[in-house]
């Protein structure tokens, strides 16, 4: 059998995958022209300049620059090495790996390994004994009591630990787990006196997943009445390194194919709420682990779906987190709608209460647009006892209003404004335009530039664009075209008399006249997993992606190569015509007449140079 990471095996693997299939997994990818689109999941940005060229199987983004074939996908996004991604991927196809004997694992992957390890097992255990032994009887009544089904605890894989202080831990230990180890990935806590413990006692617990559906820590719940009060109702497992919560969305491995499939999410705040709606048929759930959605959350769901439907808690903490929520969602570029919850109730009792068919059509289809609620939560925090508070609730409900883009908008949200409070349409719209000035004003005296976000000069916007210089353009044009056609590559290497002025386009031709050098095909794609510089590969990866016409003329390759030839000899023209200017001003000022004599003698034998350059230029 080929070697793990050898030319037959990687191109094997390479011939089975789709990139378009994997980067799919992680990015939203719409087709447009012969690439697809999509978000980039190497920085943040609202407008997609992520590029797939499925025909090649290489990604480019315009934005940050990042590019490269499959494996270096997978390598940057995971932090993953060659052979890790590649075995991987290998996986993926159903090839068989042959695991070399001498490889040593570096220790932070030989400690994820066993901490992945070690919750797989973990994960199974607390189902088994939720299900088949006498300690998840009572667990099993609870979960039963909720409306949980059978089908719906196998598919989450929900668990109970017993109510033990070593039961996890002497399950490990005898597996040869290092307990250390365990309590750094949070399967097992350590008290103060150094005494190691099961960090999770008489919970139901539920598995938490990467977005590859790898098990990566818990969220344990107590049973109601059969724990103290001083303990947590909720109870998550600590940041590791698998585990990192503000990056985590829980059941997006899941939810993904019916999210795209809706072109919608259903953001909830606990898992409970998720495993209940995907129960009565709401498959697109997902949910925030316990904390306020964070940026990393909201920019991994837009990267999925432009639309999101937040469905918090009724209470006024869910309120708030909704409003908050609401914030981090639109920065990241989605569109949000509400699902309005009646005072006190979480999704999970709603659709326990009235049913599947009542939380659609009274909740989901009732999701209202942000400025609805915002003026809903607006009138709840009014009491309203004279004309003052009337005046001061109608100028906050004026200025949400105004945020609003679009007058039809505007207008409408008036119009409802005006009949709720028996005012007048003419009135209202007069203070609405006084207040929007002032609003705008404030606005200007504050107003901070933002930064650009597909810039990949971190931000930094110049004002005026210099234009490359003609031989720059021509090396990245010839470059094109070199890795389309080993003919072109031939003649370039043969006619180009002097080195590509470009350090960078000069590294990627030698990488060219080597490649083909070796008997390998006019393909893009293999050229640039052939390329082992990672800035190499990016610079290939965005050359690959130009919009360039397939067929070039003869000529057109003879200007490009006339071009690279003759920067060197107008770089010395240029030289020799500042040395000229040079020289003629010394003679002006020289001191006397035998130094002005010699200044004026140098200065036209570097004339007759420039002459000899100059026809140069016009014969080549």
């Amino acid at each position: 059998m080929a070697g793990p990471t050898s030319d037959e095996f990687v191109n094997q693997v390479r011939a089975a995958v789709d990139i378009v299939d994997v980067v799919g997994e992680y990015v939203q990818l719409r087709k447009s022209g012969r690439a697809f689109l999509g978000l980039c999941p190497f920085h943040s940005e609202k407008s997609p300049s992520f590029n797939v060229n499925a025909e090649r199987q290489f990604f480019h983004c315009f934005g940050c620059g990042a590019g490269g074939d499959i494996f270096s996908f997978l390598m940057k996004l995971e932090q993953l090495t060659f052979p890790e991604a590649l075995h991987k991927l290998a996986e993926r196809a159903g090839i068989a790996v042959q695991e070399p004997q001498h490889e040593e694992a570096s220790p932070e992957k030989r400690a994820r390994q066993a901490m992945q390890e070690a919750h797989q097992l973990v994960s199974k255990l607390y189902h088994y004994v939720l299900t088949e032994t006498p300690y998840g009887v009572e667990a099993i009544k609870y979960l039963t009591k909720r409306g949980m089904s059978q089908q719906t605890l196998t598919e989450y894989q929900i668990g109970f630990a017993p109510d033990s202080w070593d039961f996890v831990t002497q399950f490990l230990k005898k597996r040869n787990f290092s307990q250390d180890l365990m309590v750094e990935a949070g399967l097992l806590a350590k008290s103060d006196a150094g005494k190691v413990f099961d960090r999770f006692r008489g919970r139901v617990m539920f598995p938490i997943h990467d977005s590859q559906g790898n098990v990566i820590g818990f969220g344990g719940r107590l049973l109601d009445n059969t724990q103290p009060k001083s303990q947590p109702k909720y109870l998550n497992s600590p940041e590791s390194l698998l585990f990192n919560k503000s990056a985590t969305i829980f059941n997006l491995h899941r939810a993904r194919p019916y999210i795209r499939k809706r072109k919608q999410v259903l953001l909830f705040e606990g898992y409970v709420d998720v495993v209940s709606a995907w129960q009565a048929g709401f498959m697109q759930g997902v949910a925030t682990l316990g904390t306020a959605l964070t940026e990393q959350q909201a920019r991994i769901l837009r990267r999925n779906v432009d639309s999101v439907v937040l469905c918090y808690d009724g209470d006024a903490a869910g309120q708030e987190a909704t409003s908050k929520a609401i914030h981090v969602l639109q920065q990241a570029g989605l569109i949000v709608r509400v699902a309005p919850l009646p005072q006190g109730t979480d999704p999970d009792d709603y659709i326990r209460q009235h049913g599947a068919e009542a939380f659609s059509q009274q909740v989901l289809l009732q999701a209202m647009p942000v400025t609805a609620f915002r003026l809903k939560h607006l009138r709840s925090q009014y009491v309203i006892k004279d004309e003052t508070d009337k005046t001061r609730l109608i100028a906050k409900a004026l200025e949400i209003i105004n945020e609003l883009d679009s007058p039809v908008e505007r207008d409408l949200y008036q119009r409802q404004l005006a009949e709720e409070y028996s005012l007048t349409l003419g009135d209202l719209k007069w203070e609405s335009k006084r207040a929007y000035k002032q609003q705008k004003s404030e606005r200007q005296r504050d107003k901070v530039s933002p930064a650009w976000n597909n810039s990949i000069n971190n931000g930094k916007v110049t004002l005026a664009k210099t234009l490359p210089p003609a031989y720059h353009t021509a090396e990245r044009m010839l470059l094109y075209y070199m890795m389309r056609n080993a003919d072109i590559a031939l003649r370039v290497q043969q006619e180009c008399s002097a080195h590509f002025q470009a350090d960078v386009h000069d590294a990627l031709a030698a990488y060219l006249y080597a490649y083909y050098a070796e008997g390998n095909p006019e393909d893009p794609g293999k050229f640039i997993h052939y390329v082992q510089d990672e800035s190499l590969k990016q610079l290939a990866s965005g050359l690959a992606m130009m919009e360039c016409k397939e067929d070039v003329s003869d000529l057109e390759i003879g200007d490009y190569i006339k071009q690279v030839n003759n920067y060197p000899k107008r770089a010395e023209l240029e030289r020799l015509r500042e040395q000229q200017r040079s020289l003629h001003l010394q003679a002006a000022a020289a001191d006397s007449e035998d130094a002005r004599k010699q200044l004026e003698i140098q200065a036209a034998i570097t004339g007759m140079k420039i002459l000899e350059l100059e026809n140069a230029l016009k014969e080549g």
